[in-house]
């Protein structure tokens, strides 16, 4: 996320050079997309989407929460089930929730649409979702 960060503050501080649009093409598609996101006014990773949208009170569970389920990659998925994003939130499970809101399930990535997702979850369930 460092790289993505440098390449951040570098695209956006002047008009593109040709150091620039190397720079771009050097960028895999997600790093691109995250970008996009990001120039768009969304959160760069799930800590900023987390910080934007959670509740200051359970901010530090919330926190811990993603560090475990997906060490803070927005684009985590679990191999063997259907968890994915931020919260590691099964899709299988959560997709009407996604829609309730607004949002497509595949946009599972976003971290600000996953956070609020969770949070979502979260004022309904409490944290007995993402208990051991």
């Amino acid at each position: 996320m460092t790289r993505l960060l440098a390449l951040l503050i570098v695209l956006t501080a002047s008009a593109c050079t040709p150091a620039m649009q190397d720079a771009w093409r050097a960028m895999s598609p997600a790093e691109r997309d995250a970008y996009m996101h990001y120039v768009n006014g969304g959160s760069v990773d799930c800590y900023q989407a987390l910080d934007r949208h959670w509740p200051a009170s359970s901010r530090q569970w919330a926190r811990s929460i993603v560090a475990r389920e997906s060490g803070g990659v927005p684009t985590a998925a679990n191999p063997r089930s259907t968890a994915r994003g931020c919260w590691q939130l099964l899709l299988g499970l959560h997709s009407g929730r996604f829609s309730k809101l607004g949002y497509s399930p595949s946009q599972w990535a976003d971290p600000d649409v996953n956070t609020l997702v969770a949070l979502d979850l979260y004022r309904e369930a409490g944290t007995s979702p993402w208990s051991l």
